[in-house]
């Protein structure tokens, strides 16, 4: 079972995907009733959290799904100390802050980990430049891949917000137009697309291919 809910007042996706009997959420934005319904509708344990990075609107149900879940969370180390902050860069007012997590079974990914769930396999691309440690989470056998805020359908993720860098981030959506054609992209807002049409269309992807 694969779900998309869009969720939050920034519209972010977070996306569902279960395997037999097992459940992965990645980017938990918001709505945390909302998730957990949802998984309930699967009739899936949640197995992992995957952080395609730390903002805010990624993580604004962790505290709650943590809260009930000993499921480990999967985030890379260099946006740990934004996960600690609240998801918030500098200069953010502090209500967006998400709430604190208590329980957090936090497991630090890097370059190259694979994570499987559901005896389905997701390898870590490091993508920085939307943030220092923004990671896409990658799945060979479905031919999918979940790039959060790096690249969107005909856009990229923005660099203005403190840690980004924008020729880090053309850098990691030219390693991301490297996967196959066929391959989904699942971004973390709007709506999906595959890497052939980025290639074609994306003005970000093809100046920098």
């Amino acid at each position: 079972m694969f779900l998309t809910l869009t969720l939050g007042p920034l519209q972010t996706n977070c996306y569902i995907y279960a395997a037999r009997g097992e459940a992965i959420v990645v980017d938990p934005a918001h709505d945390a009733p909302a998730i957990l319904q949802a998984l309930s509708s699967a009739q899936a344990t949640l197995a992992a959290v995957l952080l395609t990075h730390a903002h805010f609107d990624h993580v604004g149900a962790l505290a709650p799904l943590c809260e009930l879940t000993a499921a480990p969370v999967y985030l890379h180390p260099a946006d740990l100390p934004l996960l600690q902050a609240g998801g918030l860069p500098p200069g953010f007012p502090p209500e967006f802050a998400a709430q604190p997590c208590q329980n957090l079974n936090l497991q630090l990914v890097r370059e190259g980990q694979k994570l499987s769930i559901g005896g389905v396999e997701f390898q870590v691309l490091e993508t920085p430049g939307h943030t220092p440690g923004s990671i896409c989470f990658h799945c060979q056998e479905e031919g999918i891949v979940f790039t959060g805020d790096t690249l969107f359908r005909l856009g990229v993720g923005r660099t203005d917000l403190p840690g980004g860098d924008a020729q880090q981030l053309l850098r990691s959506v030219r390693r991301i137009c490297q996967l196959p054609g066929h391959c989904r992209v699942y971004p973390g807002h709007g709506p999906p697309t595959t890497i052939e049409h980025e290639r074609s269309l994306n003005p970000f992807a093809k100046h920098v291919l």
